[in-house]
């Protein structure tokens, strides 16, 4: 005879549902997943952020360490580097596919120099023997 708790379950009922439970071990990829990162900027980007604050922290020093400091222009100078990483990498590179930022840079070449990207110049016919000529109103069905 088994005997009833209070919550209406009998011990059989717990011990079956004891032996029933264990460990079960589920592969995640957490570490695959994250990226390292600085400052909101990943991989490559954060050595182009340290790149940059470096080269800052040189023109801030540069400027505010004469005789008579001037740090309006040591502020304004320090700025440029960081300004400018900080728009080219989540401008152009944080979310983007890989070569997202070359191939802009060509596209914009292609056009500032007025040539079109696909032009009928730039790409041969192919001729190849299992493909007809369509102009080729001869051919046979």
């Amino acid at each position: 005879m088994s005997h009833a708790d209070s919550s209406g379950l009998t011990s059989r009922t717990i011990m079956a549902a004891d032996n029933q439970q264990g460990i079960r071990l589920h592969e995640t990829n957490e570490g695959r997943e994250t990226q390292q990162g600085i400052a909101g900027f990943e991989g490559l980007n954060a050595l182009f952020f340290m790149f940059a604050l470096g080269l800052a922290l040189m023109i801030f020093r540069r400027f505010a360490g004469e005789v008579p400091p001037n740090m309006p222009a040591a502020i304004i100078g320090a700025a440029i580097p960081l300004v400018l990483v900080s728009l080219y990498c989540f401008g152009l590179k944080q979310g983007k596919p890989p070569s997202y930022d070359v191939e802009l840079g060509e596209w914009l070449i292609i056009k500032a120099s007025g040539g079109s990207y696909f032009s009928p110049r730039q790409v041969e016919p192919l001729a190849l023997e299992w493909v007809q000529d369509p102009k080729n109103k001869d051919s046979q069905i």
